[in-house]
């Protein structure tokens, strides 16, 4: 069955045009879907100075190179070559001719949030149909110009790999290239069924694999700029702290030292590498004044929060059936409490941001995950149009969130130095830097009550949230928070797919004073464990199957029945562990995708081991399988990390938590083995990057449950056997 899209072409070329640098002629085919809805496509040659303004658009050069703009970031998940995928796929081209490039930052970029982002899992679901249309368009034009310079009918044309091919020869897309821009756009494209995917679906080299493997690419702390000074700032322990004093003359004695600078609460230290800024910084000896915030731990912030629960009525968030009524005639209940620490992005390549500023305009360089907002915040701290602002986008080695910045933190600091120094600077974030003082995934208290009646079947749960908010006093929070209810705290609980007759979720938000920000799966990374170890608790208490009683409960989601299905199949669950070791099994849906989980554990003494993950995953159509896997597999990684190990300590209102000796990570050795399953469907893609992570840590909670016959409801899981 194919699938037709007709684009209207209609648009006032005087807003679509743009000067630029081209000098070469081709066909740039640009692809513009403004926030409406209407869909429009546009081609010209390409003409020196002028260029389109497109949110998508490829570009078919004289070699038969093709240029493939992405209007996210490339940080590690692999949505450069997933988006190429889409339009080689339709183009019929050659993978090799294949090149992605990071998109300037301009407000026809603009998607989710009227701004240009990558974030929530969310690109693939966005760019599906957009990026196959454009394919299919210019392969319509590349085969319309074949069969206008060969005079033959289109119908007896075809592209392939590259070529437009008939009985009179093969032409090359680059031989076609300017002829094609100069025909019309059509008005009716038709994409390919899904059983003739030829590309899509396949584990397709990276388009960035060259360059990452022999060291070209760039990174945000590789950029060099011309008489670029290094710097490392101290910042100040926690937020809205006074910087008391400092030792400047410390810093200045150290040789390569050119600069100590102040701005604020913050004091920068200029030199002629990193580390030199960096023994600079070190030697300040800085006094604050922790204005009362010095007998807060990590201790002190539990009970904070807990008290909330009691304190604070709360949002109610979700209510179904009479919450109030099952639990008066309850024969048994069961209450619960799980505890939830701050957590670190803790990114391979910590933060880091480049900035040229002379005055009148800047440039900067970076990982932006919201080059939108970083634009903004920018040109209101420099006192400059949006416009006089250049963002460059650069590869990110990793973000889970921290890189999307609610306040754009890391710029607004280079942008605040760059106003007083005005000479290029790079700012690198220490690990310790970025441990301290950065954003972190909130802390979070729940509390769950569960109702069984006389003849032992489950009736009703009310679940309370205490949880600090992600998004409170920055620009996002309108677009997050509506009548009272933040829906990143409670997310994955609230209108859960679980049958509930009586069920009732309610919210509050304490606001300690800590930094926040969303953390890869954001409240699924919490919510998730609850729920999945409260549904293997009905399951032991009820005394059915952990994975039979899901299936009941999820008898009106065919995806999560897919799953599970999946897993039992795939998995060895209902088979005997081995000696010693025990299965648990979580699933859980984010961000449009549902995956599930079995592992299996073991536990020496206090030291717990995953020896191998079943993972089975409806994330719609699979682009790149590789790729695909590899997510799920870097989530379980991530997953297994913050479920074992993963808590920020405060002692005296600091953070003390430094590097990966303290905030350890999964070694090489105690990886598990991962096999990951997709269910068979090409329905649209959902979310891929965040969905992997939120059913670890409860199947592993589930599993050592078995070994123990204790619950363990505070994370990390290590401090729930002590």
């Amino acid at each position: 069955m194919s699938n037709e899209t007709e684009f209207k072409n209609e648009f006032n070329r005087r807003d679509f045009l743009r000067t630029t640098g081209l000098t070469t002629a081709g066909l740039i085919l640009s692809f513009y879907i403004p926030m409406g809805g209407r869909k429009e496509a546009f081609a010209q040659t390409a003409t020196p100075g002028v260029a389109p303004k497109p949110n998508a658009f490829i570009e078919i050069k004289p070699d038969n190179s093709i240029v493939i703009t992405i209007n996210h970031l490339e940080m590690g998940q692999g949505i450069n070559t997933s988006m190429s995928q889409l339009i080689a796929e339709e183009l019929e081209c050659d993978w090799k001719n294949i090149r992605a490039v990071s998109a300037p930052v301009d407000a026809i970029y603009n998607g989710r949030m009227g701004m240009q982002m990558t974030g929530g899992s969310s690109s693939l679901i966005t760019g599906y149909d957009q990026y196959r249309q454009l394919g299919a368009t210019m392969r319509e034009m590349l085969v319309s110009a074949a069969a206008k310079r060969w005079g033959l009918a289109t119908s007896e044309c075809r592209a392939e790999n590259g070529f437009v091919v008939s009985s009179k020869g093969r032409l090359s897309y680059g031989e076609l290239a300017s002829e094609a821009g100069q025909l019309p756009v059509p008005t009716q494209v038709t994409l390919k069924n899904p059983k003739d995917f030829k590309v899509i679906g396949q584990p397709m080299t990276r388009v960035d694999a060259m360059e990452k493997s022999t060291g070209k690419a760039i990174y945000g702390l590789d950029v060099r700029l011309p008489k670029m000074q290094f710097v490392v700032i101290q910042r100040p322990p926690l937020p809205n702290i006074k910087l008391l004093s400092f030792d400047e003359s410390a810093a200045r004695k150290i040789s390569g030292v050119s600069d100590v600078i102040r701005f604020g609460d913050s004091v920068a230290v200029l030199a002629k590498d990193t580390w030199t800024a960096r023994r600079g910084r070190d030697s300040l000896n800085p006094k604050y004044d922790l204005q009362g915030h010095d007998k807060m731990t990590n201790e002190t912030l539990r009970e904070d929060f807990k008290k909330s629960l009691t304190s604070d009525p709360g949002v109610v968030v979700d209510k179904r059936g009479d919450v109030t009524a099952a639990f008066a005639k309850a024969k048994n209940t069961i209450e619960a409490t799980y505890e939830f620490p701050y957590l670190a992005h803790a990114t391979m390549e910590p933060m880091n941001c480049t900035i040229d500023f002379d005055g009148d305009k800047a440039e900067l360089w970076s990982g932006h995950q919201m080059p939108t907002m970083d634009q903004g915040a920018v040109a209101q701290v420099l006192g400059i149009a949006k416009e006089k602002v250049q963002i460059h986008t650069v590869y990110a080695g990793g973000s889970f969130g921290r890189r999307g910045s609610k306040t754009c933190d890391y710029v607004v600091e280079a942008a605040q130095l760059a106003k007083i120094v005005k000479k290029p600077l790079q700012i690198v974030w220490t690990r310790e830097d970025d441990m301290r003082g950065g954003f972190y995934r909130p802390m979070n208290v729940h509390q769950a009550h569960l109702a069984f009646d006389e003849k032992n079947h489950f009736v009703g749960w009310k679940h309370q949230i205490a949880g600090q908010s992600v998004v409170a006093n920055s620009p996002l929070e309108k677009f997050i928070v509506k009548d009272g209810i933040e829906s990143v705290v409670v997310e994955g609980v609230a209108q859960t797919a679980y049958s509930i007759p009586n069920f009732l979720v309610d919210c509050r938000r304490p606001n300690p004073n800590m930094t926040t920000l969303w953390w890869r799966s954001v409240g699924h990374s919490h919510t998730a464990f609850v729920t999945e170890t409260v549904i293997d608790e009905i399951a032991h208490q009820t005394k059915k199957d952990a994975l039979h009683l899901r299936q009941e409960m999820l008898k009106a989601s065919p995806r999560h029945l897919a799953v599970l299905a999946l897993l039992a199949k795939k998995s060895p669950w209902g088979k005997p562990a081995p000696k010693g070791h025990a299965y648990g099994l979580a699933i859980h849906e984010s961000f449009k995708s549902v995956v599930g989980h079995v592992v299996e554990v073991s536990l020496n003494q206090k030291e717990i081991k995953v020896h191998h993950v079943w993972s089975a995953v409806d994330c719609g159509q699979v682009v790149n399988p590789d790729g695909a896997r590899a997510q799920i597999e870097g989530a379980v990684v991530y997953g297994l990390s913050a479920a074992l190990y993963g808590e920020m300590v405060i002692k005296n209102g600091q953070v003390t938590t430094s590097n990966f000796n303290d905030y350890p990570v999964l070694r090489m050795a105690e990886m598990p083995k991962v096999d990951v399953f997709f269910v068979d469907t090409h329905s649209p893609p959902t979310g891929l990057g965040e969905p992997g992570l939120p059913a670890t840590a409860p199947a592993v909670a589930n599993a050592l449950f078995k070994l123990t016959g204790k619950r363990l409801r505070r994370l990390p899981l290590s401090r729930g056997l002590a």
